[in-house]
């Protein structure tokens, strides 16, 4: 079975309630193209829990400073 991949509206639609301002940020970012800013915003999140939606943040953290890389490569 393939996995399915993580987005951060995902994120957004089932997290913590303490966790929306944060996800909303996140969702801002990433609507704008700031991966890193984007990513930040993630593993702060991923930082305050240890349930799976906190691992879900970090994962998609490390997919984003990805993308910053090679977008600031291109750049």
């Amino acid at each position: 079975m393939t996995r399915q991949a993580i987005t951060a509206n995902d994120l957004l639609m089932t997290c913590p309630d303490d966790q929306i301002t944060r996800m909303q940020i996140v969702w801002k970012r990433v609507a704008a193209g700031q991966w890193q800013e984007a990513a930040h915003h993630l593993r702060g999140a991923a930082a305050e829990g240890d349930t799976g939606w906190h691992s879900r943040c970090a994962e998609l953290a490390d997919e984003y400073q990805t993308r910053s890389e090679d977008h600031a490569q291109k750049g």
